[in-house]
């Protein structure tokens, strides 16, 4: 009875030791795990532009690449900028040699490269970009099989305006937005040699007259009227002035037009009056003369004047140098 109780014994005790040593083994596993959990960071490798999420505690980048699945081949390059071993989220890039082609001005350049952006690869094509000149892509893009990339070449143009002149170099633009580049503002009135929505071609000569205009006033006189009156107290031959006449005054008001500081004509903006002219009024006898009407009408000469006299109904010159009023006296047969 004693041997089974003894025999028992030692079987709990060697129990007891096994599963003391499982209880150890599964507790130092799992603190294992958490360190080599603590201690894996996801690495995303993109090639191609595909990326794979590759898990590791290691910093061997051929071994995290070779574990994304990715084939690393000859001229291909492994790109580490943007890894740490350390970091979460970490990139690896592995970039495939690519054909960049550049069309200059109709000729073919074709660059085999590796490098990430059309910069890069301009950069290694030896392509000397001049002032003005434009790319159809911009040299941040990252390059791709058979990027293609034209080369806008500028030209000159000739720009006349505010007395200067200036070569600009420019790509294929209208004439309105060479002048916003070239920071010229159009008056309302201002010319422009070509039309605003045309394409600028090479050696173009653009001009640009500036039209300005000054507001001026000119004091004038007006001529006054000349009227006739009759009186039937007095005879014919008799002639006073009632009136002496007096020139009015006015202000006109004009906008003189000057293309390019010179003077190119005038409008007239208005016309304010002054004073009014003042009309001479002269008197006429309509009364038959005392000595009939014949002596009355006969005022100048029978003689034949040497060139055409104006005269009026009565007989009268119509223009004269001098007129004299005044009595005469004469002895006549009868």
């Amino acid at each position: 009875m004693l041997e089974h109780i003894i025999t028992i014994d030692l079987f709990i005790k060697d129990f007891q030791q096994k599963l003391f040593r499982f209880l150890a083994a599964v507790i130092l596993f799992s603190a294992a795990c958490v360190v080599i959990w603590q201690h894996t960071v996801v690495t995303y490798v993109i090639c191609d532009e595909e990326a794979q999420a590759v898990w590791s505690f290691t910093d061997d980048t051929r071994l995290i690449i070779g574990r994304s699945g990715i084939k690393v081949g000859e001229g291909d390059k492994v790109i580490l900028d943007y890894f740490d071993a350390d970091t979460k989220g970490s990139v690896i890039f592995v970039t495939r040699p690519h054909d960049v082609l550049f069309y200059d001005e109709g000729k073919l350049i074709k660059i085999v490269t590796v490098s990430g952006t059309v910069g890069d690869a301009l950069e290694k094509s030896g392509i000397e970009l001049k002032e003005g000149d434009k790319l159809s892509v911009g040299k941040k893009v990252p390059v791709t099989e058979n990027t293609k990339v034209e080369i806008d070449r500028a030209f000159t143009v000739t720009l006349i305006c505010d007395g200067k002149i200036q070569k600009i170099r420019t790509t294929d633009c209208t004439v309105k937005e060479l002048l916003t580049k070239a920071g010229i503002i159009l008056g309302e009135d201002d010319i422009v040699s070509q039309q605003l929505d045309k394409e600028l071609t090479k050696n173009i000569k653009i001009r640009v007259k500036r039209v300005t205009y000054k507001e001026v006033e000119k004091t004038v006189s007006v001529a006054y009227e000349t009227v006739v009156k009759y009186d039937d107290d007095m005879y014919e031959e008799q002639v006073y002035v009632k009136r002496e006449g007096e020139k009015g005054k006015q202000i006109k008001y004009y906008r003189n037009k000057y293309i390019d500081g010179e003077y190119a004509g005038r409008e007239l903006v208005k016309t304010e009056v002054v004073k009014e002219p003042v009309s001479k009024i002269v008197v006429w006898g309509s009364k038959e003369s005392l000595y009939g009407g014949d002596v009355a009408k006969k005022v100048i000469s029978d003689l034949t004047p040497p060139y055409k006299i104006d005269m009026d109904e009565n007989n009268r010159p119509v223009n004269y140098k001098k007129k004299i009023v005044g009595k005469a006296t004469a002895y006549c047969t009868g």
